[in-house]
């Protein structure tokens, strides 16, 4: 999976950024090319989603010679950049998001794997982890369930809660809704699409370990839900 992951992306930042290194200005010394910095974000990416906890993140910067902040610096416009390509793809021929699957699906597992570093190191890279990951996936969401026609299997309070979370899902504001699914779960504990949408938003923040267990929960109440066997797959790669 890492493989199709580092093959989609090094296209994509070729794209957004080229190869050539940006020209230094007086006030600026000569700094690495953009490949150096994905290639470097990639492996401390790859090292993060192994494991790593904040020492060998410290590390890995020694080691490489790399500021945070530098690279913290790189990640903004990084992400800048990327929004701004995926508008001029939408306005292009006036089709809407034009990626495929596998290209949505590399896009949310880097923005899994940015929330994983924010939550690791903090400071002004762990920071610009957690947005630029939050940017992606509120761009490209791994969506929640239930706001199809013909539902209304659930009415009431807990209907009321699952509804405000996605709201709040949508808008990217992932530990909001997940507290509202809980409040649906209090109120209806066998809800299996406030479990499920629970755990997708849970997958967001990187926490696949909870969010498997959510879906769990929800095999447990509609062991026929595809979906969450698909998403269950998922987050156990």
């Amino acid at each position: 999976m890492f493989d199709k992951i580092w093959q989609f992306l090094k296209q994509l930042f070729q794209r957004i950024f080229g190869t050539n290194r940006p020209p230094p200005t007086p006030q600026q010394p000569p700094t690495l090319t953009d490949a150096e910095f994905e290639a470097k974000l990639m492996e401390l990416l790859e090292g993060v989603n192994g494991g790593w906890g904040s020492g060998d993140v410290k590390g890995f910067l020694i080691a490489k010679r790399l500021r945070d902040t530098e690279l913290a610096d790189w990640l903004r416009r990084f992400g800048e950049r990327l929004l701004a390509i995926d508008r001029e793809t939408t306005e292009e021929g006036g089709r809407g998001n034009t990626c495929s699957t596998d290209s949505v699906s590399s896009l949310q597992e880097l923005a899994r794997r940015l929330e994983l570093l924010r939550g690791i190191c903090g400071g002004e890279l762990g920071e610009a982890a957690g947005n630029v990951g939050r940017e992606i996936l509120v761009k490209f969401p791994i969506s929640p369930v239930g706001d199809g026609e013909g539902e209304g299997e659930v009415d009431g309070e807990a209907e009321v809660w699952r509804k405000r979370g996605n709201e709040q899902f949508k808008l990217g504001n992932f530990e909001e809704a997940i507290a509202s699914y809980e409040k649906a779960l209090e109120v209806k504990p066998d809800y299996d699409v406030a479990w499920f949408n629970r755990g997708i938003a849970l997958r967001n923040l990187g926490k696949l370990e909870e969010a498997i267990a959510s879906y769990d929960k929800a095999l447990e109440i509609k062991p026929d839900d595809h979906e969450a066997w698909y998403n269950r797959g998922v987050a156990l790669v």
